[in-house]
């Protein structure tokens, strides 16, 4: 994803993807769990990657399923909102099944939309909550890493807390950016990694690359490229791999 890639194939193969992956799914009747709808969106997946990660490549290390993965700080590139509902259907379900609470920081939106589109197919609602990672990023313009870890430390203290596993947190960068800033953002991922280590929580960082290609209002080259260096695993084929 450079700007001297403008004879590069990717772009145009991954909208024609994001095309059939939106009419396979209205074709299926929003059925997520049929397989060619299933395996679309992974080969929609791997072309975003593709040119994500550009000349980069992803690392060999063993590959986590999405029921254990505490700790983690993760990332997933997505290209429209089918792409990522279809990812966040497994994602978030898998949390569910582990009784984790599902902390959602979007767009208002696109988060009614989502929780619309899971309580369409099956998925309880009840574990799911919209809180903002603008806590998170705050502490960490305070404090840094230190005022990081106490911060999460105490959201996983809080009363509510006593009845789940852990916290299952989703960000969307771009609305992360939009309520605080690029800087502070930036600053808050180069610790989150490091902050997330032994504890009862996972933070994914949700990429519009969309925005990316076309319009880089929010999630601009500068935005992904530092992404490519502060999460230690990428969201693919429904598991998190080592970057």
């Amino acid at each position: 994803m450079k700007s001297f890639c403008d004879n590069c194939s990717l772009s145009s193969d991954i909208e024609k993807h994001r095309i059939m992956l939106n009419n396979l799914i209205d074709k299926k009747n929003c059925n997520l769990l049929d397989e060619e709808i299933v395996s679309l969106s992974q080969t929609l997946d791997n072309l975003v990657y593709k040119c994500v990660l550009c000349d980069k490549s992803l690392i060999d290390l063993p590959k986590l399923n999405l029921k254990n993965i505490f700790g983690t700080h993760s990332t997933l590139y997505y290209y429209g909102k089918q792409h990522l509902f279809v990812n966040l259907y497994f994602y978030i379900n898998e949390g569910i099944k582990n009784n984790e609470i599902v902390y959602i920081s979007m767009q208002e939106s696109l988060y009614e939309k989502l929780i619309a589109f899971l309580e369409c197919y099956g998925i309880l609602v009840e574990n799911i909550k919209f809180r903002q990672v603008m806590e998170l990023i705050l502490s960490n313009k305070e404090g840094g890493l230190i005022k990081l870890k106490e911060k999460i430390s105490n959201v996983l203290s809080e009363d509510d807390m006593k009845k789940y596993s852990g916290i299952r947190w989703i960000g969307q960068p771009s609305y992360a950016i939009k309520t605080t800033s690029e800087k502070d953002f930036l600053d808050w991922e180069i610790n989150l990694s490091e902050a997330m280590k032994n504890t009862k929580a996972s933070l994914i960082c949700v990429y519009d690359a969309y925005d990316c290609m076309h319009k880089g209002k929010f999630i601009n080259e500068n935005v992904i490229d530092k992404s490519l260096n502060t999460h230690s695993h990428i969201f693919s084929n429904m598991a998190l791999e080592g970057i």
